[in-house]
């Protein structure tokens, strides 16, 4: 009988101090103790996006969790591409925000009639990846995949396709795929950050940049204070 009060006892003590235990964790969260998860956000893009991710994680680190999903070797990423890998790019979450752009791996010419994305000087027979129309049709779909992740949207504007030595870009045709970006995101109310503007601003248009793979290099000039500037906006975290 001794015994059995005693085991009662301590099986007692213990749910008390469980009890104990949970409360304080319970006030700790109340009064702001417990670790606050995060913002995070998702940029999804082609390797123009690669460098201004890790420069805008480096500036919000402690404030936002900035996730960039790097290229794989060969991988070109235009809306087609995303589209098909959604869930391996995407599929990350949960998201708070996703700022996102796909344009110049749509604007490239490639080798036609090959299962294999090959780029192709246009003068050598390359055709454009994606068509204006097939480009507004398939943007559609990707932002109502997007918008149905809950996070809230950035579309970035294509950057500028300047004077190239490699041939594969024809000039100017990025202007006509962002209005068609423009009149989607119209539509989804999705707000927009031009960084067509933003570098516009900052490199010699007329000029090939280093490497004469143009668009992709931008003359070492800072492509992510308008994509800080953007994400905190949105988050109203500023």
């Amino acid at each position: 009988m001794i015994a059995f009060r005693l085991r009662n006892l301590r099986l007692s003590a213990a749910s008390w101090l469980l009890r104990v235990c949970a409360c304080a964790l319970i006030v700790g969260a109340a009064d702001g103790v417990a670790e606050e998860r995060l913002p995070r956000v998702l940029i999804l893009g082609d390797s123009v996006y690669q460098q201004p991710a890790g420069d805008a994680a480096k500036e919000l680190k402690g404030r936002v969790e900035v996730v960039y999903v790097a290229l794989q070797p060969g991988e070109v990423r235009n809306v087609q591409t995303v589209l098909k890998n959604f869930e391996s790019l995407v599929g990350g979450g949960p998201w708070d925000l996703i700022h996102f752009n796909v344009g110049l791996g749509d604007l490239v010419h490639r080798a036609p009639g090959m299962k294999s994305f090959r780029v192709m000087p246009i003068e050598a027979g390359g055709v454009r990846a994606t068509s204006p129309k097939v480009y507004e049709e398939k943007l559609r779909e990707l932002v109502g995949r997007l918008r149905a992740t809950n996070a809230k949207l950035i579309w970035a504007s294509t950057t500028p396709i300047r004077h190239s030595t490699s041939n594969v870009f024809q000039l100017g045709l990025e202007i006509e795929y962002n209005a068609i970006a423009a009149k989607v995101m119209d539509e989804f109310d999705v707000p927009i950050n031009d960084m067509y503007a933003h570098v516009k601003g900052l490199i010699d248009m007329d000029r090939p940049a280093s490497h004469g793979a143009d668009p992709f290099f931008f003359d070492r000039k800072p492509l992510h204070p308008p994509v800080v500037n953007a994400i905190l906006d949105e988050l109203g975290a500023h």
